[in-house]
């Protein structure tokens, strides 16, 4: 099984003022990971060209990130389950979620 790794859009990738580079993405999935977007999905979608090549999930849509990830944890089987981004409220919501949490610098600098 792989790691699923769920990332924060706004300030977290380089597309929207991050340090998270898109490169750091393409390489988790050439490793067998899934990646996923939770956070502004349509930022994403819209700047990045070919996007759904590198992703296989994307929203919250319609309904909260953190139901969004409580969903992802109980229905996607995976070995772990990580969401990086940069705000307080990711962190609580990965933690009430049941995933991991890394900070989108300590990712950047190879966590």
């Amino acid at each position: 099984m792989a790691i699923i790794y769920m990332f924060d859009v706004d300030d977290t990738l380089e597309i929207s003022r991050g340090p998270v580079k898109l490169s750091q993405l393409v390489k988790l999935k050439e490793e067998g990971n899934i990646i996923g977007i939770c956070g502004n999905w349509a930022g994403f979608a819209n700047a990045v060209n070919g996007w759904q090549t590198l992703i296989s999930i994307l929203g919250p849509i319609g309904t909260s990130k953190a139901s969004m990830l409580y969903q992802i944890k109980t229905f996607i089987r995976a070995d772990r389950f990580v969401l990086v981004g940069n705000h307080p409220v990711d962190f609580i919501e990965a933690r009430d979620s049941g995933w991991e949490f890394i900070k989108e610098s300590e990712f950047k600098g190879g966590m």
